[in-house]
């Protein structure tokens, strides 16, 4: 397998009881050669949120997003600024890092993991584990694989084209 890299994760937004109501931390800048990016990794603790285990048997769900806002087309930049209620004014003053967190926030992103479990900690060990290969080495062949029924890939869904799978041969 490839290299890993420790990596520190800053929480952006969710409740200091993260394991209860959820929470969302984002990695540094990333860059894979072409392009820059950050992983932003979601807990859930789904029965929380619905009532309900995951299949009948898992707590907690967590899911690892790459976003690319220099990927982004910028018509869908202002779609997620418009449904945050951000004027696009506003954009300039921002860090790169919060684009990316309205992005994500948005639904475009790739998710490049999803994990379930029922311990919360060792849930969220397995999420980093899996950030540090994804930001050591392995950033690509994450982005590889398909990420809805039709084919598109990750790379497709960073851009925010979740139909790209229906245009390929």
């Amino acid at each position: 397998m490839g290299d890993t890299i420790k990596m520190k994760l800053k929480f952006i937004s969710g409740d200091i009881n993260w394991k209860t109501f959820g929470a969302k931390w984002i990695t540094k800048k990333l860059n894979n050669g072409d392009f820059d990016y950050w992983l932003i990794i979601s807990f859930i603790n789904f029965v929380e949120e619905t009532g309900e285990k995951i299949s009948g048997k898992y707590t907690y769900v967590v899911e690892i997003h790459a976003v690319a806002p220099s990927q982004v087309p910028d018509i869908e930049k202002d779609s997620a600024f418009t449904s945050m209620r951000l004027e696009n004014k506003n954009r300039s003053k921002m860090t790169e890092e919060r684009i990316a967190e309205i992005i994500e926030n948005y639904g475009i992103s790739a998710n490049l993991k999803t994990l379930y479990g029922n311990n919360a900690k060792e849930l969220m060990k397995e999420a980093r584990k899996e950030v540090e290969m994804i930001a050591g080495m392995l950033f690509g062949l994450y982005m590889d694989k398909p990420e809805n029924k039709i084919g598109s890939t990750g790379w497709d869904m960073i851009k925010g084209d979740l139909m790209a799978g229906l245009y390929k041969d």
